[in-house]
């Protein structure tokens, strides 16, 4: 007797009652799961989310705001209605890939009707890390190991990722990538590798932003970020966030607003706080969280703020909102005041200051000359240029270690017999020379310009301009070490394969002058 299929059984008993044509022999769900009910049930901020059509898309959200959830929806559409383009799903380790993410994510398939296969029943539509049924499509892929892969019985195929060896990335070629917790996260493994490895061909854009598998001048290889906010800063910076400060505040701790915009030609970003998925949270869930956190934590955890302090900041009294300023404006009645650090990496700093009065200093500038500018006579040239006009004077200010005669030049000049004629021959007034014989301890000058950020400690004041984005940061992300100086960590850049501390520079800038032109008040303070 000759076996027939189960798929042809179907076909001659469909023949023999007439119902051939309501038969659906394509295993692929997308036509059974009804999308747009699917998306309607999202809420406000992943709806937008989902929606979004850039190269790299960032969902900022507090915890219980639906990360997981918007993960699961959009992998399960990318494979169902492009099943031969390649997915990859990664997180920072392999415990938080199979323990949080994908566990959640493969929750929300099972909700929408996809299930895990099971060998004794014959039924479900995916395996996990082991070789496909034979009645599994695969004419897509026919890898020697399935480790780390998700294949569906309609072809389409998943491969997840631990993030802790990035390295081991390199070589896959995928057509788009899910991101989870990229808060901790390096940054090269983002920029570098996985944006390299979304480049497979087979999903394009047409012009009014429907995907496609249509060939158009527009290939689709997106990048979806989902986190919760992040302790460092190069999310925030990548996607420009500190210029949208305002309109991110006004609408993130708003119930029913949230943020999303398109910052840059390449960049998309949600914000969103837990409130707009209070209706999938257990009741109190956020007013519970609320009651057990720190302020700055209730900022990040719940509303997603990008700019609350995550802990640990060695700069505990500066505020954005109070000590940042925009009227720290150039005033050309008053002495410039240019205060220096030498590292040369990542770049050489000039911070440039006014004071208004004796107790109220502006930080109006920061000349931060990077790589092939990251030197002192160039970062002189750059800060001539830009203030060629003024005629009040120049005093400076900067780290004493300037003083010592090195390698600068073949005359073993130091920085300061580079920098002091450079202003001189500009013609910009008076140049005095304000640099201390030694530097501040660190311990005491961080405990003096905290008091002043926090308290105006003596009535002082230090206001600094927005533009001032380097130190900002600083400010906002630089560690303290356990022996209460600052924890200046290392970073590579791949580029130059040069090793540098990220942090560090342009708040010891700040340090050297603020402690100078306030000299008496912190002669005072560490009495």
């Amino acid at each position: 007797m000759v076996e027939i299929s189960k798929e042809w059984e179907e076909v001659v008993k469909a023949v023999n009652n007439g119902t051939l044509l309501e038969l659906d022999l394509n295993p692929n769900p997308k036509n059974r799961i009804n999308w747009k009910q699917v998306i309607s049930n999202l809420s406000d901020p992943q709806q937008a989310f989902f929606n979004a059509r850039s190269r790299v898309n960032l969902y900022f959200a507090g915890q219980g705001a639906g990360k997981s959830h918007i993960l699961g929806v959009i992998s399960l559409y990318l494979a169902t209605n492009f099943p031969e383009v390649f997915g990859l799903i990664a997180a920072n380790t392999y415990s938080q890939l199979n323990d949080s993410t994908l566990y959640r994510i493969r929750e929300v398939w099972e909700e929408l009707g996809i299930t895990e296969y099971d060998e004794t029943t014959g039924q479900g539509d995916y395996v996990v890390n082991r070789q496909p049924p034979k009645d599994f499509n695969t004419d897509n892929h026919n890898f020697k190991r399935y480790n780390n892969i998700i294949s569906f019985r309609w072809g389409a195929v998943i491969f997840t990722r631990s993030l802790d060896n990035f390295k081991a990335i390199d070589g896959m070629e995928v057509g788009w990538i899910l991101l989870d917790e990229t808060k901790d996260t390096k940054e090269e493994a983002v920029k570098e590798v996985m944006l390299g490895r979304a480049r497979q061909k087979g999903m394009y854009l047409t012009k009014t932003g429907k995907i496609t598998t249509k060939v158009t001048k527009t290939p689709f290889n997106p990048l979806y970020i989902v986190t919760s906010p992040a302790k460092e800063q190069w999310l925030v910076e990548w996607f420009n966030l500190l210029i949208y400060e305002f309109e991110i505040k006004s609408k993130i701790y708003s119930t029913t607003d949230y943020f999303h915009k398109q910052t840059t030609k390449t960049h998309f970003v949600v914000i969103s706080s837990a409130y707009h998925n209070q209706k999938n949270l257990p009741a109190n869930y956020i007013e519970n969280q609320a009651s057990t956190l720190p302020s700055h934590l209730k900022d990040m955890l719940i509303y997603g703020d990008p700019f609350s302090k995550a802990g640990g900041e060695i700069y505990k009294g500066f505020s954005r909102e109070k000590n940042i300023s925009e009227e720290a404006i150039y005033q050309k009645h008053l002495p410039l005041c240019v205060s220096w650090d030498f590292n040369v990496y990542p770049y050489v700093t000039a911070l440039i200051g006014q004071m208004p009065n004796s107790k109220e200093l502006h930080i109006i500038d920061e000349i931060c000359s990077e790589y092939p500018r990251n030197n002192t006579p160039d970062t002189c040239d750059t800060v001539i240029r830009k203030y060629h006009n003024h005629q009040a004077g120049v005093w400076i200010f900067g780290d004493p270690s300037g003083q010592n005669e090195d390698t600068r030049s073949k005359n073993k000049m130091n920085d300061y017999k580079i920098i002091l004629p450079k202003f001189k021959r500009a013609g910009m007034g008076g140049v005095a020379f304000k640099v201390s014989k030694k530097a501040p301890y660190v311990i005491p000058r961080i405990n003096f310009i905290n008091g002043i950020f926090e308290i105006s400690m003596y009535g002082i004041t230090i206001k600094i301009h927005p533009r001032c984005k380097n130190l900002i940061a600083d400010l906002m992300y630089l560690k303290e070490d356990t022996d209460g100086k600052k924890l200046k960590e290392k970073v590579k850049d791949e580029q130059t394969g040069k090793s540098y501390e990220k942090y560090g520079h342009t708040s010891d800038s700040l340090d050297y002058m603020v402690c100078r032109v306030f000299l008496k008040f912190f002669k005072m303070f560490t009495l």
